[in-house]
């Protein structure tokens, strides 16, 4: 099942592939005991749509416990340079919450306005994604993410049999 999710105007689409669902679902915190899990999302842009290809598991030096997720950043800037090489782009981060239906915390929100505003790239916005315990979408938390602000995304089309259908958009790259 892929999931592709759009901005209100429909500017721009985001899909959400097979793989990387997998991965952000099999993370989920179902039981008492799971600890917050998350990862950086990489993503090919076909046309004018972001493809997430793949969400990265947590690495045995994040950091975690039932309510937080602090991943080690040294190791994930050496993670992009090497999907980077890969041919993959670096365009944000999910986590999980354990609640049924995710809402990303004033912490969740500045850390990704912080690291938008402090990175180097040619992107108009990264990618939020706080997966809930509830299946997407109605457990998950998608927006896009500036140094000005946070707008959330809405789902519109979800294939079951994971064939991706791109629809005309203009998710666009700052010109250099």
């Amino acid at each position: 099942m892929s999931l592709r999710y759009s901005t209100a105007s429909g500017q721009l689409s985001v899909l959400v592939t097979d793989a990387a669902l997998a991965t952000m679902l099999s993370l989920r915190q179902v039981k008492v005991r799971d600890k917050e899990a998350g990862g950086q999302l990489f993503a090919r842009f076909d046309g004018s749509d972001v493809v997430i290809i793949e969400a990265t598991r947590p690495t045995l030096l994040d950091r975690r416990s039932r309510y937080s997720f602090e991943p080690n950043r040294f190791l994930q800037r050496r993670e992009i340079r090497k999907k980077h090489v890969a041919g993959l782009h670096f365009v944000g981060d999910w986590h999980t919450h354990p609640e049924r239906t995710a809402t990303p915390s004033g912490d969740d929100l500045a850390s990704m306005q912080d690291c938008f505003r402090r990175s180097r790239h040619d992107l108009t916005a990264f990618i939020l994604i706080v997966v809930g315990i509830a299946a997407p979408p109605e457990g998950w938390y998608v927006a896009l993410v500036t140094a000005a602000g946070v707008q959330k995304l809405s789902l519109i089309t979800s294939d079951d049999q994971g064939e991706a259908k791109f629809v005309e958009r203009s998710w666009s790259r700052k010109s250099s």
